[in-house]
């Protein structure tokens, strides 16, 4: 059952009414504003049945949390440690002072409760950036990146991830300091494959999904372009799709690869330079998410948990996106 919170003026609010003036000039102050929250809360409180149960935290405060656990790099016991003592973590999330912080094992059940309706929590926030005129998926980026399994096989009796699979990788020729020629391996990789596309403009992320390792990216293009969708770019691993751009009369945006026999031309060339300065904006997301946002290596084992952990990362990546922009 959803509770109700408590919105009453309290003496600690009383006694801490000298932070108001610092609060104005926050961030999470600007960004508070900036969202329609009543959109994603209005989905999140379908998730809870009424009139059952105890009263819990309003699942807009939750999902506020586990916001501010994107943004500052906290596990769940780091946040529930924040909620109890930061001002700035209880006036973003309209937490009252007199009450306790949610336990660490509240953001995990919350997180199972969304675990159905994972698949709108994105569009829910895209929609409002088109409203304030970001046409995010008109032009977009599209790429993949591997990401080590939370947990994988250590041995041959061990068990490890089971949505997860295992990525091997060619041998390659290489020279060393001395020109001396070598056959490097790289080893292979147990782990997930983070399929993502991006508007070209801003760096707002459009779409995400998450699929086995072992899977193509090629395969999930088609994931990404919708009816508002009029030009994409991509590296030659997507190449595959150069047709079906075609027959949908999309702009294509996708590099050129040589193959055997028919390498490729200047022009080839240059083309792919220019697809370059409009594709690499995907590659500098994937970097942030890995560096900033801890997506070098799964947070979850499975693959419906982790694809819920990283559309999270993607409403926290895009909605701090538009602060900086509109700053």
């Amino acid at each position: 059952m959803v509770g109700k919170n408590n919105n009453k003026v309290s003496f600690v609010d009383i006694a801490l009414e000298h932070t108001e003036k610092k609060w104005e000039t926050h961030w999470l102050k600007r960004i508070d504003s900036m969202v329609n929250w009543n959109k994603f809360s209005h989905k999140l409180e379908k998730r809870y049945a009424k009139g059952e149960g105890r009263p819990s935290y309003p699942p807009i405060q939750l999902f506020k949390c586990l916001l501010l656990a994107e943004w500052y790099g906290l596990s769940d016991r780091q946040l529930e440690e924040a909620m109890e003592f930061r001002i700035d973590f209880r006036k973003f999330t309209g937490l009252s002072f007199e009450l306790e912080a949610p336990d660490y094992s509240t953001f995990s059940v919350f997180r199972k409760r969304m675990l159905p309706i994972w698949n709108k929590l994105l569009t829910t926030l895209n929609e409002q950036l088109e409203i304030k005129g970001f046409k995010i998926k008109k032009a977009i980026s599209v790429d993949a990146t591997l990401v080590e399994a939370h947990s994988k096989p250590t041995g041959k009796d061990s068990e490890g991830d089971e949505d997860a699979s295992w990525r091997g990788f060619p041998s390659k020729k290489i020279k060393d300091e001395k020109g001396n020629e070598q056959i490097a391996r790289r080893p292979a990789l147990y782990g997930y494959k983070i399929n993502l596309s991006s508007s070209v403009n801003h760096g707002f992320i459009a779409d995400v999904s998450v699929c086995k390792a072992s899977e193509h990216e090629t395969h999930h293009l088609t994931e990404f372009i919708s009816k508002e969708t009029k030009e994409v770019y991509a590296d030659k691993g997507y190449v595959g799709n150069r047709i079906l751009l075609q027959k949908r009369k999309i702009k294509d945006g996708i590099q050129m690869k040589a193959s055997r026999g028919n390498p490729l031309t200047q022009k080839d060339i240059e083309r792919n330079k220019r697809i370059t300065k409009k594709r690499r904006i995907v590659e500098s997301i994937f970097g942030s998410l890995k560096t900033n946002y801890g997506w070098h290596k799964t947070r979850f084992v499975g693959l419906l948990r982790n694809q819920l952990g990283i559309t999270l990362t993607a409403i926290a990546w895009n909605i701090r996106k538009l602060y900086l922009i509109t700053r």
